[in-house]
């Protein structure tokens, strides 16, 4: 019985997860890049000696305290050592005043207990919160049973209630301090519409150190997992860009590349972006009115 075949379109890190699970599999794979290199959103570059990254602020799965972890070691891109874990996630500075949101809760505490001690009730409910995050990640639950799920929300649900309705701006109308009030709302890449469980993920995931940096950027941590793609086996094709995706009889049977070459597989898997997959390679003839609603302007 031949091998099957899997072409892939784009190789971002979905599309280089999708190429390294199907050589695990047992499918022959061919990931067709537009770029010369890896990663598609997910990278970055050296200007006078700084490395400029847009990409990953915080990765989920950087530390093994984390399920997330396990798919990074699949995909070759999970070694600690890899990873920085900040000791201060922010510091706000206003009124010659200094917030510093340190990854460890215990100081945190401290901390702006020194600022506020008229506070302390509600930075006794903060890092409470927190401390109840610590035990749970959210950022891996799309990865779990829904019975595992369950689970682990349960302990926390009234918390999850409770902080996923209210924003950071709400919740620092609670301090009597009124350089606290005006910091905290921006804690949380200066959005004080997130909801506190937003911000409490992150802050738990920072103190348990499973949410870092991967050392060299967003494309080092692209090149990592392309290395683990083609040491199983895999082939990527770069300044390859896929045209049109090849379809009989209401199934994709391969594609059509910028230079009219052909490719067919048994399987076709995009890894674009939506609009390009959606209304391009495929021509717009499989939206229906909820598909097209998402790319209507607003």
């Amino acid at each position: 019985m031949s091998r099957k075949s899997i072409v892939i379109i784009g190789a971002g890190i979905a599309g280089l997860a999708a190429g390294s699970y199907a050589r695990m599999n047992g499918y022959d794979s061919v990931i067709f890049e537009m770029h010369d290199k890896p990663g598609g959103v997910c990278t970055s570059w050296k200007r006078k000696g700084y490395t400029i990254d847009g990409c990953i602020h915080h990765l989920a799965g950087s530390g093994p305290k984390s399920e997330v972890h396990q798919v990074w070691r699949e995909l070759g891109a999970a070694d600690p050592q890899d990873f920085v874990f900040y000791d201060e996630i922010v510091q706000v500075e206003a009124d010659g005043l200094a917030l510093t949101v340190h990854s460890d809760i215990d100081r945190l505490e401290r901390h702006m207990k020194e600022i506020a001690p008229e506070d302390a009730d509600t930075i006794d409910e903060y890092v409470a919160a927190a401390r109840a995050f610590t035990r749970i990640d959210l950022l891996a639950f799309p990865l779990l049973s829904p019975w595992e799920v369950a689970r682990k929300a349960l302990p926390v649900l009234p918390l999850m209630g409770k902080y996923g309705k209210l924003t950071l701006e709400k919740f620092a109308e609670k301090f009597k301090n009124p350089f606290l009030r005006k910091a905290f709302p921006t804690v949380q890449y200066d959005f004080p519409n997130i909801p506190m469980m937003v911000h409490l993920n992150f802050l738990a995931g920072s103190h348990n150190r499973t949410l870092g940096w991967p050392k060299g950027g967003s494309l080092a941590f692209a090149r990592a997992v392309e290395n683990r793609y083609r040491g199983l086996g895999g082939r990527i094709e770069y300044n390859s860009r896929v045209s049109k995706i090849l379809v009989e009889g209401d199934r994709a049977v391969g594609v059509l590349l910028a230079d009219r070459s052909e490719y067919r597989a048994d399987v076709v898997i995009s890894a674009a972006d939506g609009r390009s997959t959606v209304f391009d390679m495929l021509a717009g003839e499989y939206a229906d009115d909820r598909i097209r609603s998402y790319y209507k302007s607003p």
